[in-house]
């Protein structure tokens, strides 16, 4: 397929099909119709300065384009490094930018969830605060070590994880878990606390949330919005990608415990959904589950969560 014909593919798949099409490319590239005709047909060639502006309306990469029949690829963006506050800020802006450039219509999400995907978290509850001091002290090399209590989130960073909440709330998210999905968070409420930065009171609270958010995702499997896929075997990533009206069109490889790379090469994605959907029929439905099988995959999670919380109650520090 030659290099032109992909270009037009991926600006094709960046507007909605109700409009013309030759029509928008001669408005992108501020040429006639028939001149954007002849090009889409492959009877004039496009410019760089034609190929840049049509990469740049469809926000796709020309890198990407330019290896698409190789074996090897050319890496896509990388998020912000996070080691402060502030690059915490610009990851969650690029994050941000990333989501709303799938718009509302016609998104899926799927996801490989290592940990509980943290869209789950994003709201004003302790865990969601609780998530954020986490990641700043593993991440921060500044970091204070100060309790959990005395970290406060600043306002633009709370309006940050309100809006990815919101952006996400328009996507039908599909989710492959495991029976260690939960694990990482129970681990961190268990460390912070026998290390001091939690007391016993706000580590019972984190468990409370923590159960209360597995009931809000249990709920959400009765809608349209969320499927949920149990895998025995499976060993979760964290990756994900999104397919709009059927198609996929971007992919979130993870490169830390919080960055990643968002990558849009079309031989890639189609790698990836492969990818999701052989392991999706390998693993069980728990939307289309039955009551015994569903209640018996949130139950495992709840009494994981209750053998942490009789631990907390009965941990005592022993004064020599």
């Amino acid at each position: 397929m030659e290099k032109q014909e992909l270009i037009f593919i991926r600006f094709r798949e960046s507007i909605k099909s109700a409009s013309s099409f030759t029509q928008r490319v001669a408005d992108c590239l501020s040429i006639s119709y028939d001149a954007a005709y002849r090009r889409i047909q492959g009877l004039a060639k496009l410019n760089v300065d034609e190929a840049m502006k049509l990469a740049m309306e469809g926000q796709f990469s020309l890198d990407n384009i330019m290896v698409n029949s190789e074996q090897r690829t050319a890496l896509g963006i990388a998020t912000t490094r996070v080691n402060s506050m502030d690059t915490l800020k610009k990851y969650l802006q690029e994050t941000i930018s990333n989501l709303s450039i799938l718009g509302k219509d016609g998104v899926q999400l799927f996801y490989s969830a290592k940990d509980i995907p943290i869209y789950h978290h994003f709201d004003e509850s302790e865990l969601s605060r609780f998530k954020i001091y986490v990641w700043m002290q593993l991440l921060d090399p500044n970091s204070d070590n100060k309790p959990f209590v005395d970290f406060h989130l600043p306002l633009d960073i709370k309006q940050q994880i309100k809006e990815i909440s919101r952006l996400i709330s328009h996507f039908h998210s599909v989710e492959i878990w495991n029976d260690t999905t939960i694990s990482s968070s129970l681990k961190q409420i268990q460390y912070y606390h026998e290390s001091g930065f939690l007391t016993q009171q706000t580590a019972i609270a984190l468990c409370a949330d923590l159960e209360h958010c597995l009931k809000t995702i249990e709920s959400e499997l009765k809608t349209d919005k969320l499927e949920i896929y149990y895998n025995e075997l499976l060993i979760m990533t964290n990756n994900s990608m999104a397919i709009k009206h059927n198609r996929p069109v971007s992919g979130f490889v993870t490169m830390t415990m919080l960055g990643y790379i968002r990558f849009t090469a079309t031989h890639m994605l189609q790698q990836q959904y492969q990818y999701f959907d052989h392991q999706m029929k390998q693993s069980m439905s728990m939307t289309h589950a039955n009551m015994k099988d569903r209640k018996k995959f949130f139950q495992k999670m709840n009494q994981k969560i209750n053998a942490l919380r009789l631990n907390i109650e009965r941990y005592e520090l022993l004064d020599f």
